[in-house]
């Protein structure tokens, strides 16, 4: 208002971003600069100075007083998820200084990202992306095959009422009417398991992630329609596959619908597989965009539901080849196989779609997490040689010429040098700075300095004067070489006290390789040093980044493990059923030819031979799918162990559906009898 003197915000606050357990740790260092200053969210009075508040989950994690005597937890309206690991502390009087700290009017805002899990949980639609390639085309397939068992007989009564003259609504209730029973029994299940989740918070198996159930309550509608209307889709679909097509010259059940269907999807895969060819070029000109994304998605989903039915194709036409073999060699088994693979892609594409969906789904579960690995590797073996021996801790603005108090609660035996860059720890291949002579390239600068038992523990001598010495580094050297980037070759040494500025780092070292006590001494560096004051082992800027990834990543793994299952019990189901139908359909044939072996030969043309096919095809299409994950600029890695071996666990049960599919025609043949009307 005009003529009053502009009020100063109420708060003062600094973010600090530390790890437990190798898992990130938001932390809110918070100054009330007036009394009326509002609470933070979830927080029903405010610390005293030197005091905390935790989160329940942070709790857990044993942290303790790190952060201030803990005088309270934050509810669950304070926090983005249950498991959120989060943190209000209010400092020591006079520990956050204006000058030093963020100025601020309250909490909340419209956009509320950037720090907790709102920042570090990925986006819903990632998630639902994730949901549609990893189950979406597995319950598909599921959904597909599960309507097709036994098919033949409906089709033969579907065919039959619609001679007599049923209508395409009275033929459409009788197979919703069929399948009810079913699609409850399915549903049934899920009522328990959504009205627990609207009653209490739920940990998800395996990801740890804890869903909250005033989430779930948020949207409890969308669960309810998704729990009526997925059985409503599933009828849907079941009526679609039952229709009676009209009649024809044949009392056969016509296929030539689902026919066209397959030759239209194998149509498309060339498109797919061209996406996924252009993936890699357009992550290199264009990055890692939510278009592009998608695009990558898309073409990967594509491929996956396109693949079956342009092998199915491939082995339809092959019949042909086995047709011939068959009369020209007079083997009765070869030729009614060929003739019976010839004409049914559709049985051909149900068949080998588990194999190739299966193959692809295990491929992409394998290559998605290893794509990010790369970079922590160096981490991870630093991590393996010095453990906790070696800590850096960074020191804050606030904290000049208060490093001798820390140095004084070291444990015995510990060493502890400075570390004073000119562009900080993590820039090392230097700064291109403008002038007016053009773009320079700054380079890194480093002097170390401290007593000399401490200069002499990190491998460097210890000058006799006051100048510093330039001394190059190399094997002698392996703290330095492993907190420094390449492109340092040489450091400053100099003896003297240790006198820290902002922006320094310390050194903190055990010379017998012991482990230090982290969480202590991270308790000390708050306490001595005051907000920011950060200590790590080495590393574990990058170990941590990878520990949230790894975290993010098992969403990926328990996904595709899912639709893996699924995959696998169509396969499973879809291969009984056609053995149940192979022995029925061809057990009168050992009449004709008069030896039972005919159905080995037709069992393995028609059941091993496509599913052995399939193996081998799938392995080669999983290559091609993984093209977006393995091609520069991305470095994911598809093992050929893992190929091999998926194709030889295929062809062993490949092997079995024969060989239990001819047992099954024996059997029934031996029971069949010609009927005599």
């Amino acid at each position: 208002m005009r003529g009053r003197a502009r009020r100063r915000p109420p708060l003062r606050l600094q973010f600090f971003l530390d790890d437990v357990h190798d898992r990130q740790v938001e932390v809110v260092f918070v100054e009330p600069a007036s009394p009326d200053a509002p609470l933070p969210p979830g927080v029903s009075h405010w610390p005293g100075p030197g005091e905390s508040v935790l989160s329940p989950s942070l709790v857990a994690d044993g942290v303790g007083d790190r952060y201030g005597r803990v005088v309270g937890g934050i509810a669950a309206e304070g926090l983005a998820s249950p498991g959120e690991r989060y943190a209000y502390a209010r400092p020591a009087d006079g520990a956050l200084t204006v000058e030093h700290a963020m100025l601020a009017t309250g909490f909340g805002s419209q956009d509320a990202g950037g720090f907790g899990d709102l920042a570090t949980v990925r986006p819903f639609s990632v998630f639902l992306s994730l949901l549609i390639a990893m189950l979406g085309l597995p319950a598909g397939l599921f959904a597909v095959v599960a309507t097709r068992l036994g098919a033949a007989g409906r089709d033969r009564r579907t065919a039959l009422l619609g001679a007599l003259g049923a209508s395409r609504r009275q033929l459409a209730l009788l197979s919703a009417g069929e399948a009810a029973p079913a699609l409850l029994l399915g549903v049934a299940p899920a009522v328990p398991v959504l009205g627990a989740a609207l009653v209490t918070d739920l940990r998800i198996p395996f990801v740890g992630y804890e869903l909250a159930a005033a989430d779930m309550r948020a949207h409890a509608w969308p669960m309810v329609c998704a729990l009526i209307g997925a059985p409503l889709l599933l009828v849907a679909l079941v009526v679609l596959m039952h229709q009676w097509t009209g009649p024809g010259r044949s009392t056969r059940p016509r296929d030539a619908g689902r026919g066209r269907l397959v030759k239209v999807a194998a149509g498309l895969c060339p498109a797919f597989l061209g996406i996924l060819s252009w993936s890699p070029t357009a992550l290199a000109t264009y990055g890692a965009s939510r278009t592009v994304v998608l695009v990558s998605l898309l073409g990967t989903v594509g491929a996956l539901a396109t693949l079956p039915a342009a092998i199915a194709l491939l082995l339809s036409a092959a019949g042909r080849g086995v047709t011939a073999l068959g009369r020209s060699r007079g083997l009765a088994g070869t030729l009614l196989a060929g003739r019976w693979t010839q004409g049914r892609p559709g049985y051909l594409s149900r068949l080998v779609a588990g194999v190739v969906i299966a193959v692809g789904l295990l491929s992409v579960v394998q290559v998605y997490p290893s794509m990010h690995s790369a970079s922590v590797q160096g981490a991870l073996a630093m991590r393996e040689r010095f453990g906790h021996s070696v800590l850096t801790v960074q020191v804050p603005h606030t904290a000049e010429g208060r490093s001798d108090p820390l140095a004084e609660r070291l444990p015995r035996g510990a060493e502890v040098a400075v570390l004073d860059s000119t562009l900080g720890l993590a820039n090392g291949a230097g700064e291109v700075k403008e002038t007016p002579d053009g773009p320079v390239e700054v380079r890194q600068a480093v002097t170390v300095r401290g007593s000399c038992d401490a200069l002499r523990g990190l491998g460097l001598p210890c000058p006799s004067g006051e100048s510093a010495l330039a001394v190059p580094l190399a094997e002698d050297t392996p703290v330095l070489r492993a907190l420094l980037p390449a492109s340092v070759t040489q450091v400053g040494v100099s003896r003297g006290p240790l006198a820290v500025r902002q922006s320094n780092v310390l050194v903190v070292y055990s010379p017998q390789g012991e482990a230090l006590p982290l969480g202590e001494l991270k308790s000390d560096a708050l306490a001595v040093l005051g907000p920011g004051a950060l200590v790590e082992g080495v590393g574990q800027g990058w170990i941590g980044g990878a520990a949230l990834l790894s975290s993010q990543l098992r969403w990926v793994t328990l996904l595709g493990v899912v639709g893996v299952g699924l995959v696998a019990l169509a396969a499973a189901l879809n291969c009984l059923a056609e053995v149940v139908r192979f022995a029925r359909s061809i057990a009168p044939v050992s009449v004709v030819t008069g030896s039972r072996r005919v159905y080995v030969a037709v069992a393995a043309w028609t059941l091993a031979a496509p599913l052995c096919a399939a193996a081998v095809l799938g392995a080669v299409s999983a290559v091609w799918v993984t093209l977006p994950y393995t091609t520069p600029p991305r470095d994911g890695e598809l093992p050929p162990q893992m190929l091999s071996a998926a194709v030889a666990v295929l062809f062993v049960l490949a092997l079995l559906v024969a060989g239990l599919a001819s047992l099954s025609a024996v059997r029934e043949s031996r029971r069949w009898r010609p009927r005599h009307d």
